[in-house]
């Protein structure tokens, strides 16, 4: 029996929590309440730690040579669909989910899913467990733009909006 650094209760069972950069001693009610406990990991992350080698080296030193190729949009032939944020809210809301209960479910904050169904592009690595989690896709085919051209004058300036009007009457 200790007593609680946080809300200061004498005498109740504490455990050992970190809270930022320090650790100290809170009871169970204060753990539940700022949510103090162990963060669930996202499952790309839990088969990560899983296939690192028993070489002593961890997951984090792992991750200053990132692969080349993973990011997204780095690839030319799909973009984000422009209603990703609508795609999102009604796949949740399909699955009778509410936005914390799909945070706890991508181990992603509550902050994180607001501000992707409100249309803030969410990172490549939250993208790919929206579609994995929700079993939606985010990311379609590259829409190319074509282009015409209106005059092959041989003149270097172009054709300008003057010319198309006069050319029209």
């Amino acid at each position: 029996m200790a007593d609680c650094e946080l809300c200061g209760a004498m005498k109740v069972g504490v455990k050992l929590v970190k809270t930022g950069k320090t650790e100290v001693t809170a009871c169970s009610r204060c753990i539940e309440k700022l949510n103090l406990g162990p963060k669930p990991v996202a499952p790309g992350l839990a088969r990560a730690f899983a296939s690192t080698p028993a070489t002593g080296t961890s997951y984090s030193s792992n991750r200053s040579n990132p692969r080349r190729g993973n990011n997204l949009m780095e690839r030319s032939e799909k973009d984000l669909a422009d209603d990703f944020s609508l795609r999102i809210s009604s796949a949740r809301k399909q699955k009778n989910w509410n936005q914390a209960q799909l945070g706890k479910r991508m181990a992603e904050t509550v902050n994180v899913i607001k501000s992707a169904e409100a249309g803030k592009r969410p990172t490549d690595s939250v993208i790919r467990k929206f579609e994995r989690i929700l079993g939606i896709t985010l990311m379609v085919e590259h829409k190319s733009i074509d282009t015409r051209v209106l005059d092959n004058s041989p003149s270097r300036r172009g054709r300008t909006l003057g010319d198309y009007f006069t050319k029209e009457r």
